[in-house]
């Protein structure tokens, strides 16, 4: 149970879930296809970042939707305010949040055993060696 937590949290914190050292962003969106430092693979094929954006928008909908509800049930705002404020929320949080759902995605798909270095990268270590 701690080795998939720590997985997990490595990817919260964009690093490797491999070995935990390479960054998984150059940038604010540009996600590195491969480790810089042993080589595993992040996305096999296109299209596998779903996973992440759905992690995304799932959590800027709960956290939107439960924060109207007690914004509502403490302070009972108009709700003029309060589409404005949650609607301006849900963009800024999708934005600032997307990479560390790509790198959540990312630990998942590790977990999973679709994040590996490849065969002819020569790397150091490769998954079946870290564990």
């Amino acid at each position: 149970m701690i080795r998939i937590v720590s997985k997990l949290l490595l990817g919260l914190l964009l690093r490797c879930p491999n070995c935990g050292r390479g960054r998984m962003f150059r940038g604010l969106f540009k996600m590195e296809p491969t480790c810089p430092y042993c080589g595993a693979r992040y996305e096999r094929q296109s299209g596998e970042s779903i996973g992440g954006t759905l992690i995304n928008l799932c959590v800027a909908e709960v956290l939107s939707v439960g924060g109207y509800f007690v914004s509502q049930a403490l302070w009972s705002p108009p709700l003029a305010f309060q589409l404005v404020f949650w609607i301006t929320f849900n963009i800024v949080f999708i934005v600032l949040f997307y990479r560390h759902a790509r790198g959540l995605w990312v630990s998942i798909a590790y977990l999973a055993g679709g994040v590996y270095a490849d065969s002819d990268t020569g790397q150091q270590y490769t998954r079946t060696e870290k564990q």
